[in-house]
């Protein structure tokens, strides 16, 4: 199933699940007064429109409906016109992306607030928050190398791919991962993230949520993945999410 796929999915779900309890959401003679848990540590996985993701958030609550949050997550980042190709000679040679330079991942540390849109219902439901934060990022590339085939030594060669010297005709097969660990490059950037947060979990207690929104990472020094494609400055994604976790009190 594609990315893009998941997200619609993932949007389809929250909508169900969210929409028809929010309409009584409001209603005051069904909210029932909840102690305060001011604190909240969650877990999760998302699927991004250029890739995935996991990450940790730590919230603090100033009252029930407002909460300060640190969002921390690692992403692994594809480009969109990327596509895997195989050799099928010599046999066992691995699959490649022809033109991509580097593997690309990035490590946010984001701060921000969540805000509490609607209430559970004291018969259950979901409850419904929006959020938005922001702050730094640090994009990492990986180098990626190739085993190319030398027509006058006859032999095969460990290089770095470059599709504007190396055709198709010349690759063997994708080197190995840790070749090129020794040439990281860094990619500091600026990251907004906002988006809708659907928490369906039972007990107060607990954290279990989905999550959908809009990422995007502003990078002063472009990033190339695609070596026939511009470097971008701006790379924006959507993504869906699943977290869980717990909210307590540090006297409980």
């Amino acid at each position: 199933m594609s990315i893009r796929r998941i997200f619609i999915l993932g949007l389809i779900s929250i909508a169900i699940i969210g929409i028809p309890y929010s309409l009584v959401g409001q209603k005051a003679d069904q909210i029932i007064t909840k102690p305060l848990l001011t604190f909240e540590k969650s877990y999760g996985i998302n699927f991004n429109s250029d890739g995935w993701g996991f990450g940790f958030r730590y919230g603090k609550s100033k009252s029930y409906t407002n909460k300060r949050t640190w969002d921390f997550s690692f992403n692994f980042i594809r480009d969109p016109k990327q596509i895997r190709l195989y050799k099928e000679y010599p046999e066992g040679s691995k699959s490649f992306f022809y033109g991509k330079l580097i593997h690309f991942y990035n490590l946010q540390a984001l701060y921000g607030r969540q805000k509490i849109l609607t209430e559970k219902p004291y018969w259950g439901g979901v409850e419904i928050r929006y959020f938005y934060f922001g702050g730094p990022t640090l994009g990492i590339g990986k180098p990626i190398y190739l085993y190319i085939y030398d027509y006058y030594t006859l032999v095969s060669k460990l290089e770095k791919h470059d599709p504007t010297t190396q055709s198709l005709d010349i690759i063997i097969g994708r080197g190995p991962y840790s070749k090129g660990l020794s040439e990281l490059q860094f990619y500091p950037a600026i990251t907004l993230k906002f988006g809708l947060n659907v928490e369906f979990g039972e007990f107060q207690e607990e954290v279990k949520s989905l999550e959908t929104g809009l990422v995007l990472d502003i990078y002063p020094i472009p990033v190339q993945i695609m070596g026939l494609n511009d470097p971008k400055y701006f790379m924006p994604r959507l993504y869906v999410s699943y977290r869980f976790g717990k909210r307590y009190n540090y006297l409980d």
